[in-house]
């Protein structure tokens, strides 16, 4: 069986691209392991042979009997679907956002809004989502969402490659906090940082590095009101770099008590813990899975988010947990424990 990963989620210029962070953890992991003949790139079209993977400017290869699409949402997308179905191509769309809760302070909600882009939007996303044969999700709250709205909906949880990461050595050294992202895919995660981070860092003399700086957006500092030379930052890169920026001890995922972030998976902390990271997260669904399991610590008042700081400020404590959440992840949050998940769901009939 031939299976196509198709993504629009790349970085560069074609044919020089790299997947972004979706395309990556829902498209190129799982075809890695998943144990069947796969191909991932652009879309082509082709009336006879239905969707296939860019190779060249004008060329495609086709032959694809499944097809997996990704944050694929151009108007003339439900209308190929039908066509590719007709010609005996299965349809699977992966969601793992919730795009119909995006907030404004979020650069996607603009480039998503159906008034604001009439080509590729959340409304012929939509239609894509009802459109398709199978339907994948990475958390619950997708489960169900999509269950309410059509059958042959199937979650398959997000894993991580801990070979990407390069475990942190822990020493008896004031720690470094640290957060990895973009500022202004945000929904107004970061601002809760105000009311405890600056004072603890200037209480114990402690830095924070953000890994994900990027000119055109909000500084770290800006954000969070931490004077700026207590902040140190590293670059937004491309995936295949993604892991250098891990240049801290403690990492946090401070998320809103809202649906689009009931919605997300837990990656974050998945990928601090695959670098050997203790972290702190808000205390959300799938934070709190991760939580039971051993793995982070929660916390959602500004008393809880220092407390837990504190903590972690021992490095022995920081040690122990470092090392006991990466061989949980290790084992069952690995993307190679998702094999069979994927397996299984890309060949479905």
């Amino acid at each position: 069986m031939a299976v196509a990963f198709i993504t629009t989620d790349y970085n560069g210029k074609f044919p020089y691209v790299i997947p972004g962070g979706c395309a990556y953890y829902r498209c190129l992991l799982p075809m890695t392991v998943a144990g069947v003949k796969g191909r991932m790139g652009l879309p082509a079209w082709d009336g006879n042979q239905g969707f296939g993977v860019k190779e060249t400017h004008d060329t495609g290869i086709f032959g694809f009997s499944t097809v997996v699409l990704k944050l694929i949402m151009n108007r003339w997308t439900p209308k190929q679907i039908k066509l590719a179905q007709a010609l005996g191509q299965r349809i699977i769309v992966d969601v793992d956002d919730y795009h119909e809760a995006l907030t404004p302070a979020n650069a996607a909600y603009d480039a998503t809004d159906p008034e604001k882009n009439k080509i590729a939007n959340r409304e012929f996303y939509q239609q894509v989502i009802e459109a398709a044969d199978i339907v994948t999700v990475s958390t619950p709250f997708l489960h169900e969402i999509y269950s309410q709205q059509r059958d042959h909906v199937y979650m398959i949880r997000n894993g991580v490659s801990t070979r990407q990461f390069e475990r942190r050595k822990h020493t008896s050294q004031k720690p470094v906090f640290g957060w990895a992202g973009a500022t202004n895919y945000r929904n107004n995660d970061l601002e809760q940082l105000r009311e405890w981070l600056p004072d603890f860092l200037e209480e114990h003399d402690l830095y924070f590095h953000h890994a994900g700086h990027q000119d055109n957006a909000p500084s770290f500092a800006e954000v969070t009101g931490i004077v700026t030379s207590r902040v140190m930052t590293s670059p937004l890169t491309h995936i295949n770099d993604y892991a250098s920026g891990f240049k801290f001890d403690v990492g946090i995922v401070p998320l809103n008590d809202i649906p689009f972030n009931h919605a997300k998976s837990n990656i974050k902390g998945l990928e601090y813990m695959a670098a050997g990271i203790p972290f702190i997260a808000s205390d959300l669904p799938e934070y709190r899975v991760l939580h039971e399991a051993g793995v982070g610590m929660l916390s959602m008042t500004a008393d809880e988010w220092r407390e837990s700081a504190t903590i972690l400020l021992d490095y022995k404590t920081r040690k122990r947990t470092a090392a006991a959440g990466w061989a949980t992840v290790n084992k069952d949050w690995s993307i190679e424990a998702r094999a069979k998940e994927w397996n299984d769901v890309l060949k479905r009939i």
